[in-house]
């Protein structure tokens, strides 16, 4: 856990240095509604002063803690504009989303916050799903308890498939799926090609998921210090998949709720819609870095995580790699593919931790 320690002194936790800003020692006292963590880097101040703005305008939100992985935007402005209510935490080093968003969520827990809410940095909170999720999740608790259940916020360009209607059955990656290929599921696929398989409905209210973007994910406290923070060694990319798998694993449940739409102000680096299939999407993304990590860490999660049946795995593998193969003579893409297979046999073997040959920037 993270100790709460004087203002603007430098706090040393698993190897990595941070300094948190902040005005006063209101800042230790315990919350009684939600903190929203939020991880950032680089430039980001416009995106985060919406996020800010928006959530601080509802009394549901009482801070907005804000970890910064060596962003060199002035954030700390944010701190000073609303004194009490938004919290800096400041990496000396970009160290990820796992470590940014564990270090924010030891954070929020020693400081005593009940909710944690966890954010992207370019998403913001409408209305319906600060009301939605908030609502929805007292109702749950009181059938699942504190501890063993979470809500998440819809993010369309997340959940495509979902928003589309798609059912949940082939919209959520089955079991021994590798990069969320499954043979058992390329009948349905198929068919939504077809023009009458293209059709679509509104998706259900409510969505049971095995796991997800932990981005928009509001729990009790209880359920955070029940699977602790997100693996460290993932740096980037998966990260959310694997920790909110936990969730799960646990026993717990994970609802989606359609209606509670939070507004994203950007879109994902490897976006499907720009791509007509997640081959392309790998292939065709515009970030070396962020294919390395996204593809070694889906990897691994698939084969030391996801996987139920052997060769039900290894069927899905050596067709999901001869698609990507195809695609990439294809597109003539044959040096990404070789970042990507590199990046899948580290993942594979587990070789996980800051790439030397892909460090963050």
């Amino acid at each position: 856990m993270v100790d709460i320690r004087e203002p603007n002194s430098t706090i040393y936790v698993d190897g990595y240095s941070y300094r948190e800003v902040f005005a006063g020692t209101e800042q230790a006292q315990p919350k009684l509604g939600t903190t929203i963590v939020t991880v950032t880097y680089g430039d980001r101040l416009g995106y985060l002063d919406q996020l800010v703005t928006d959530a601080l305008g509802f009394s549901e939100i009482d801070e907005v803690l804000i970890v910064s992985n060596a962003a060199t935007a002035p954030i700390d402005q944010l701190a000073a504009r609303w004194p009490g209510r938004v919290r800096l935490i400041e990496l000396d080093e970009n160290s990820g989303s796992a470590n940014g968003y564990a270090v924010g969520i030891e954070a929020a827990l020693a400081s005593g916050a009940e909710y944690i809410w966890m954010m992207d940095d370019d998403n913001t909170p409408t209305p319906a799903a600060v009301q939605l999720l908030h609502t929805e999740l007292k109702a749950l608790e009181g059938v699942h308890g504190r501890s063993l259940v979470a809500v998440l916020g819809f993010r369309p360009g997340q959940q495509e498939d979902i928003a589309q209607g798609v059912p949940t059955c082939f919209a959520t990656q089955l079991p021994s799926s590798y990069f969320g290929f499954h043979f058992a599921q390329i009948p349905y696929k198929l068919w939504r090609r077809r023009p009458w398989g293209k059709r679509t409905g509104k998706p259900a209210a409510m969505v049971s998921l095995p796991f997800a973007p932990y981005g928009g994910m509001l729990a009790h406290r209880s359920l955070y210090e029940s699977i602790g923070v997100p693996r460290r060694e993932l740096v980037l990319y998966v990260d959310d998949t694997e920790y909110t798998r936990r969730i799960t694993a646990n026993g717990g449940y994970l609802y989606l709720l359609t209606d509670a739409v939070i507004d994203e102000l950007e879109d994902s680096w490897n976006n499907k819609a720009r791509t007509s299939n997640i081959y392309e999407a790998f292939l065709l993304g515009n970030s070396d870095f962020r294919a390395y990590y996204s593809a070694r860490n889906q990897a691994w999660f698939d084969k030391h995580v996801w996987l139920a049946s052997p060769w039900v795995y290894q069927l899905n593998r050596k067709i999901f790699n001869a698609l990507l193969s195809h695609f990439a003579r294809r597109r003539n893409a044959q040096e990404r593919l070789a970042l990507l297979r590199r990046a899948i046999h580290d993942g594979e073997n587990s070789k996980l931790g800051m790439s030397s040959t892909y460090p963050l920037r």
